[in-house]
This record gives C-alpha cells, sequence and structure tokens, in this order.
C-alpha cells in the first residue's frame, strides 16, 4: 500500500497540469523575463546591462550564450507587453529555494553592470525578492555578493 501512495505521489507530482508545476520553458522564460525588467527599469539599457543578463542567464539556466540571448529576445518582448512582474514571479514560487536566491544574485549583478543602482532596480528586486519568498537576509546576501566592493 505504501508503495501504492509513493506511485500516485509521483504521478500527482510529475503532473505538469498541476497549477504548481511549471515546464521548464517557462521558468526559463521567467527567469529571463526578470533580469530583462531590472535592466530597464531604470530606462537606461546600455551594452553592459545587456552582457550581464545573457552571463547571468547563462550562469543561472547552465546554458550557452547562445541560448541565453535567444531566450532573453523573446523573454524582452514578453517583459514589454506585460502588465506586472507577478506574471513571471508566479511561476517561480514553488521552485528550489537555492534557484530563487540565485535569481536575486543574478538581478543584482545586472543591476551593478553600469556601475550605479537606480532607486527602481532596488525596488524592483527588493519586490521579486518578496514575491517568490527569499528572505531578508539572503536579499541583502545576494546584494553583497554582487558587489562586494560595498561592504
Amino acid at each position: 500500500m505504501f508503495k501504492a501512495l509513493h506511485n500516485l505521489f509521483k504521478q500527482l507530482s510529475d503532473d505538469a497540469s498541476l497549477p504548481n508545476v511549471i515546464d521548464k520553458h517557462e521558468f526559463e522564460l521567467s527567469m529571463a523575463a526578470l533580469l530583462c525588467e531590472v535592466a530597464s527599469v531604470d530606462s537606461d539599457i546600455n551594452d553592459k546591462e545587456t552582457v550581464a543578463k545573457a552571463h547571468q542567464l547563462s550562469l543561472l539556466l547552465d546554458i550557452d550564450n547562445d541560448r541565453a540571448n535567444e531566450l532573453l529576445v523573446i523573454a524582452s518582448k514578453k517583459s514589454d507587453d506585460s502588465v506586472s512582474i507577478y506574471e513571471f514571479t508566479s511561476k517561480l514560487r514553488n521552485v528550489e529555494y537555492k534557484q530563487r536566491y540565485e535569481l536575486i544574485e543574478s538581478m543584482w549583478c545586472v543591476a551593478y553592470a553600469d556601475g550605479v543602482i537606480d532607486p527602481n532596480e532596488e525596488s524592483l528586486i527588493r519586490q521579486v525578492a518578496d514575491l517568490i519568498y527569499v528572505t531578508q537576509t539572503d536579499y541583502i546576501k545576494a546584494k553583497l555578493v554582487a558587489n562586494p566592493d560595498q561592504s
């Protein structure tokens, strides 16, 4: 009986039709879109931020730069068309905490890429951290890791 229950739970957790389960493509696009959001929130996207987005996404998803750039093109369009970040953060709440923390760290890296943290960038990253349940302590830790000169 225990084995039957175990199999049932496994089937349920593998069922992509469940509302809390996210497919790989949606996961990747959500991560990419949030990096696009932080790069564009100050209305000044520069080459350093563009390079940082691709680099951070390739690290986050363990993909090559070409694939990262492809995702960023699609994600940028989705980001421009979206009404709020909730569309992206809601899909990331149930992924492993480590991945959520790494996203926040990557967002800080993109924000720091141009050498200036705009208050809107900081606010957006704080908002995302709250919405994906990253602790205040880890939010600050990610900020310090992304810019070691700050401490």
